[in-house]
């Protein structure tokens, strides 16, 4: 383990011991994943995990919490801990999850970066009809290019949002709701184009517990699951001991 993890280790178990577990919050965590069992050439940071530790993460939380489906009886259920499972930007190997999940029953929500649709180490638009045929899958975008949308002017927001949108909706024969920021970046007018554009539920990359008294669904809290994270820090970030980055993240309005 490097220097940087166990400082962020420590800080976490310190946050949680002193005051999060004292605050007794009740509501939904999501987590991110991102690829399983590939090696990726731009993967400097652990964003795919083995697919051993896939499946074990997937028996843990099946046989741990109730995970439910981020859908429009969503903001219902937010009165019991339950979690919610999503994937990023839309990997080849991820058909690997698709079956994992069905074998055992687990929605969970899959956002596609559509302008990679057909590359190496990608999905495929007949992968994605797999998907788009399974009761367990939630299919949203991730933009079109994958691009920092806070960082680009209105017209190539709506560009990314739109394109993204129509293109997905083209392949599967149906509406497409949802939609995640890539790299978690946003604005005030991606949040406005979200909803301009149609989007129902969006999800962000802050880090927190979805609950009745925060809920914003323009910006859904989740926390990413890395490679590294054994079943220990899995729990630990369902429990809420990372929830202390929460504090330097700042929230555009």
């Amino acid at each position: 383990m490097n220097f940087k993890k166990m400082l962020k280790d420590q800080l976490a178990y310190v946050y949680f011991n002193i005051y999060h577990k004292h605050t007794s919050q009740i509501g939904n965590r999501i987590l991110i994943y991102h690829s399983i069992g590939s090696k990726l050439p731009h993967d400097s940071y652990g964003i795919s995990i083995t697919k051993e530790r896939f499946v074990e993460h997937m028996l843990f939380l099946k046989e741990q919490y109730e995970i439910i489906a981020l859908n429009e009886d969503y903001k219902d259920k937010l009165d019991a801990q339950t979690l919610s499972i999503t994937f990023d930007d839309g990997y080849k190997d991820n058909l690997y999850a698709l079956e994992i999940c069905e074998k055992y029953c687990i929605p969970f929500t899959l956002y596609i970066t559509t302008g990679t649709i057909g590359q190496k180490d990608y999905l495929s638009q007949e992968d994605i009809k797999l998907f788009a045929n399974s009761s367990l899958c939630t299919l949203g975008t991730h933009g079109m290019t994958h691009k920092h949308l806070g960082l680009l002017n209105y017209a190539e927001q709506e560009m990314e949002l739109t394109e993204s949108k129509k293109m997905l909706e083209d392949i599967i024969g149906a509406k497409v709701l949802h939609v995640s920021y890539p790299h978690g970046s946003y604005n005030a007018d991606t949040i406005f184009l979200t909803s301009k554009i149609g989007y129902n539920i969006v999800s962000s990359s802050h880090i927190g517990l979805n609950t009745k008294a925060n809920i914003d669904f323009k910006r859904l809290k989740r926390i990413e699951i890395i490679a590294s994270d054994d079943i220990k820090h899995l729990e630990r970030k369902i429990l809420g001991y990372y929830d202390y980055l929460a504090l330097k993240e700042k929230i555009p309005h």
